[in-house]
């Protein structure tokens, strides 16, 4: 397996942008949002334009409801809305019109399991040749985020990923794994994910040394097993952006850190999308997921567990030390030091989440 981080969207669209133009046969693009924006246009036009005879781009139906990061029912009288919602339709009739198909998945509905559950993977796959699995989305507002994705050049791995890809077209997602030396995959179905989360999570319970977590939204069970590796001495650390697009989630993150002792870095140079788990400078997992709930229990994702020396060095030198100096450690965390109604309110919106999708 070769594989290679790219860091943020510039090095993530030149890479991809190449392989676009290069491929013959297929090109199959799956994000949780697509938007007719410029960063919607660069996809667009580089799949116009190629020459391969496949064409997909498949979208959760998360877009419908929510653009730029505005829930559409709530700016109904936006212009600025409003002119994006119309250039997203025009983005997609065009698109059908020239060749590429495409298609949103995970319609909403009544049920917490028709509203909830997003399909939330974010892949790529090239004439089953080549593969990209990470964090972009095609919108402009993630695209200025700080993100990664991982491109990864094996016939085998893009094959498995690219089943999914069309399983997931099809509306039969389901959960698969598939291994090879250096690298496991695993694609999440939103049934079964607690299966596969059970690994990462017996991969916490082992740590010796070290766990660093970079995520936007991390959330419970996770916390309460960073919890019990502090206990045995592991160093925890767990890096999240200060300015979060949803803001809730930094104020989350000091209340759960304090609560766990957990040693929490705040990200200052913008809004941090990348998701990512190195555990004892061996274990690399990557992928989709933000290590939330909703991710454990009912978002269909990508997790991939990489062992691969190689791969596991260039994310010390390429991430997570270099967000380690762009971030502050928050020593003092009186936000999460409130045990009365803070904590109460946090558990009960835990407990409830929980059995709502029971």
């Amino acid at each position: 397996m070769k594989a290679r981080l790219l860091v943020d969207f510039e090095a993530f669209w030149t890479s991809l942008a190449r392989d676009i133009a290069a491929a013959q046969r297929q090109v199959l693009v799956q994000t949780f949002s697509f938007e007719g924006d410029r960063i919607g246009r660069l996809l667009a036009d580089a799949m116009i334009e190629s020459r391969a005879v496949d064409k997909r781009i498949l979208a959760d139906s998360f877009s419908k409801v929510v653009l730029s990061d505005k829930w559409l029912f709530a700016h109904l009288l936006n212009k600025e809305v409003a002119a994006e919602v119309k250039a997203t339709n025009s983005l997609h009739t065009e698109l059908s019109a020239r060749g590429v198909r495409i298609k949103y998945c995970n319609p909403f509905g009544c049920s917490a399991r028709r509203l909830l559950g997003r399909n939330h993977k974010k892949l790529i796959v090239i004439d089953d040749r080549v593969a990209y699995i990470g964090g972009i989305n095609f919108s402009e507002h993630n695209a200025s985020w700080h993100d990664l994705m991982v491109r990864i050049e094996d016939d085998q791995i893009a094959a498995f990923l690219g089943r999914d890809f069309l399983r997931c077209w099809d509306g039969r997602s389901r959960a698969a794994s598939y291994g090879k030396e250096g690298a496991e995959f695993h694609t999440l179905d939103g049934y079964a994910n607690r299966s596969v989360f059970a690994r990462v999570l017996d991969l916490i319970g082992s740590a010796q040394s070290s766990i660093f977590i970079a995520s936007p939204y991390i959330s419970f069970p996770f916390y309460d097993h960073l919890k019990e590796a502090g206990r045995r001495e592991v160093a925890v650390t767990v890096l999240t952006p200060r300015n979060n697009n949803w803001r809730y989630f930094t104020d989350y993150a000091r209340w759960e850190s304090a609560r766990c002792g957990i040693n929490l870095r705040l990200y200052d140079k913008g809004m941090s999308h990348l998701k990512a788990m190195l555990i004892d400078d061996k274990h690399l997992i990557v992928g989709s997921s933000n290590f939330d709930f909703l991710s454990y229990r009912i978002y269909e994702e990508i997790v991939a567990i990489i062992t691969e020396p190689e791969v596991v060095a260039s994310f010390r030198e390429q991430v997570m030390l270099p967000d380690l100096r762009n971030s502050t450690a928050i020593e003092e965390q009186p936000e999460g030091r409130r045990s009365g109604w803070e904590g109460l309110r946090l558990k009960l919106f835990n407990k409830g989440l929980t059995l709502l999708l029971e």
